[in-house]
């Protein structure tokens, strides 16, 4: 009998070390802090002048005084989210991404599991500490603009407030882990945790930890010392995730290292729709072995709905939690929107994005069709007559997640203004958000060339492209700040939005026609082989 002897931490610790070097062994390190400075120097300049030239004034004092009485709740439900968010990952053996040698090799070696894991959860932790430290930061400079206080107070405490948050979120998550909860338990978990602080925010009471650590982001309106509460929690959740994390499934652990490495090479190519396929598959979101409502084929019209009835068939069988994160997401673009006619016009961007997200599930279809290349040219029709209607389901689906956003602002504003704007907006938001899905999905997977004229230029263009898909998402919501202005001046909202809407139909019009133009560029280049 082989009896295997214990392996002192101490010695993973070393061989981690060691490895870090080697890896370090090429890097210039006064070239990398260099790039870093300037990295973070142009971020800091982007966001102080982004925050100082929207033009937003300073909040009255009821709107300050709602803030004083719910910002606290509001902030505890966002947290919460987060947890949420990540108890969700707990229950498929997230959130740590361990490195296959490490899964493979030291996890399975005689060693104190726990030993083994601490120096990656340790480093998760921190990480994420500083993500969460940064964009509370970015919020707070944002908030400084309407709310009265000094920007060292908001900013330092929107700081703290952010890097608790994401230090609540990963602990609980590495405890959930650690102990191997179900994935329905974990799930039912999260869904409490958001019903608490979504309760906390509706009735005006304070009861959830996470409302209390909510109310740390206020201090630079005055301190409230039950805050600290929250903070205690956070840190002691962060610990309970270090002391559980070596329960950790090594099952679990193996898939997840195998498809977060290729999350990341294909983040590193930027190669968006592998991106959306793996953390589908890191999800475990699996489309549903029967659809909601079966579509039954009708003959007489079957060729010529084709590529419209097979769209309805995909989106179909979207698995539930698809739906609710589309309805999420409405319902955030919504809810920014509303903080945007209220003055806060950075929201936009936040809307622009949630719209933009929804839209590239919405385009599975198209997706689809561009993933099998061979299947879609065996057709009998050009390349971009198919993928030009297979835009037409997404935009349904984006109407109705628009009706979700406009539903979501209701209850915060006057119901006739609302739906004035909101419908009025209804349609170029949603095909302004399928437009910049469509060109992220459709467009070749960018490849490192470096023209002729003007060389230095090429980083530039790498941006541009990036920029672009969400850029024109956002440009679908210009109706709202173009009545938001007109109101100003006691003019008619709904019609200024209604006018600007009109004019913005030229986005979706325009891709429209590269989409369709565009399987003949490309087979003119030699990309596309012939049709059958």
């Amino acid at each position: 009998m082989t009896v295997a002897l214990p392996v002192d931490a101490a010695v993973v610790v070393g061989l981690r070390r060691r490895r870090r070097q080697r890896r370090l062994a090429g890097v210039d390190l006064f070239e990398a802090l260099y790039q870093a400075y300037l990295a973070a120097l142009a971020v800091a300049i982007v966001v102080a002048l982004g925050s100082g030239v929207t033009g937003d004034a300073r909040l009255g004092p009821s709107t300050l005084s709602q803030i004083r009485a719910h910002g606290s709740a509001a902030v505890g439900l966002a947290i919460a989210v987060a947890v949420a968010v990540a108890l969700r990952s707990a229950g498929r053996g997230g959130p740590l991404a361990v490195e296959g040698a490490d899964v493979n090799h030291v996890l399975l070696a005689p060693v104190d599991r726990r030993a083994a894991l601490a120096g990656p959860a340790r480093q998760q932790l921190r990480f994420g500490a500083f993500a969460g430290g940064t964009a509370g930061a970015v919020i707070g400079l944002i908030a400084y603009r309407r709310l009265p206080g000094t920007p060292g107070a908001w900013v330092f405490w929107g700081a703290l407030v952010g890097g608790m948050a994401a230090l609540a979120a990963l602990g609980a998550a590495m405890a959930a882990s650690g102990r191997r909860v179900p994935r329905q338990a974990a799930n039912g978990l999260g869904v409490l945790v958001l019903a608490w602080s979504a309760a906390d925010l509706a009735l005006g009471v304070t009861s959830s930890p996470l409302t209390l650590l909510g109310r740390l982001s206020l201090w630079a309106l005055g301190f409230d010392w039950t805050a600290l509460v929250g903070a205690v929690v956070a840190l002691a959740l962060a610990a309970l995730g270090l002391a559980l994390v070596g329960g950790l499934s090594l099952e679990a652990a193996e898939r997840r290292s195998r498809l977060v490495g290729q999350l990341r090479f294909a983040a590193t190519v930027r190669d968006l729709r592998a991106v959306m396929v793996l953390r589908r598959q890191l999800a475990q979101e699996r489309p549903r072995s029967r659809p909601w409502v079966r579509v039954a084929p009708r003959p007489a019209s079957g060729a010529r709905l084709a590529v419209w009835t097979r769209g309805w068939r995909g989106i179909l069988r979207w698995p539930a939690r698809r739906i609710v994160r589309l309805v999420l997401l409405g319902a955030a673009a919504g809810v920014s929107m509303r903080g945007v006619w209220a003055g806060t016009a950075p929201l936009v961007v936040v809307a622009g994005l949630a719209l933009w997200v929804a839209a590239l599930d919405a385009v599975e279809p198209l997706a689809q069709e561009a993933d099998a290349a061979d299947r879609r040219d065996s057709y009998p029709r050009a390349e971009g007559w198919i993928e030009l209607r297979h835009l037409a389901v997404p935009c349904v689906v984006m109407a109705a997640v628009a009706a979700v956003a406009i539903g979501a602002a209701l209850p915060l504003g006057h119901v006739g203004l609302v739906l004035g704007v909101g419908g009025a907006t209804l349609v170029p938001a949603a095909t302004a958000a399928v437009a910049g899905a469509a060109v992220s999905v459709v467009r070749p997977a960018p490849v490192a060339d470096v023209g002729s004229l003007m060389p230095e230029l090429t980083g530039l263009r790498a941006v541009f492209r990036e920029l672009v898909p969400p850029v024109l998402a956002t440009a679908g919501l210009l109706p709202v700040l173009a009545a938001r202005a007109v109101a100003a001046h006691h003019q008619s909202a709904t019609l200024a939005a209604a006018n600007v809407g009109v004019v913005l139909l030229t986005v979706p019009v325009g891709v429209g026609a590269w989409v369709h133009t565009r399987g003949q560029v490309t087979a003119a280049h030699g990309v596309r082989r012939g049709q059958a």
